[in-house]
């Protein structure tokens, strides 16, 4: 091999490289702007439905955005929009209602297995009991 072809082999190296190196910029912007939250989808007959609304409290800055979910009539799908709330906790929650009724306060909850005192603070600062 000689000279020229030895450098010619070291610029298409350079090129991948230089390509690979973008390519792992862009993926990485890309992930870093992409929207970090899911906006709730709902159908025209669950809009009809007042109980399927979730009312978001109107706040300053400084309180912060809180939307007080009526924990005793929340639905699956809007318990989950709690922060730290999944579909499992969100579904002790509606087990424990089935069985019980209604829940006169959050503390009730940390009867449940897998709901502990961090889970029921959670839940304080987004729902209410009416």
């Amino acid at each position: 091999m000689n000279e020229e072809e030895i450098l010619e082999k070291r610029l298409l190296i350079f090129l991948f490289v230089g390509c690979l190196v973008l390519l792992a910029m862009v993926a990485v912007t890309c992930i870093m702007y992409s929207p970090k939250t899911a906006v709730p989808i709902y159908s025209s007959e669950e809009l009809e439905n007042e109980d399927n609304i979730i009312y978001i409290k109107e706040s300053s800055q400084e309180d912060g955005d809180v939307f007080p979910i009526e924990i005793n009539k929340a639905s699956f799908e809007e318990l989950q929009l709690i922060p730290n709330i999944g579909p499992a906790t969100a579904q002790l929650i509606i087990d424990y209602r089935n069985e019980y009724g209604t829940i006169v306060s959050l503390n009730e909850l940390l009867s449940i297995d897998g709901i502990g005192e961090k889970t029921v603070e959670v839940l304080k600062e987004y729902c209410i009991i009416n």
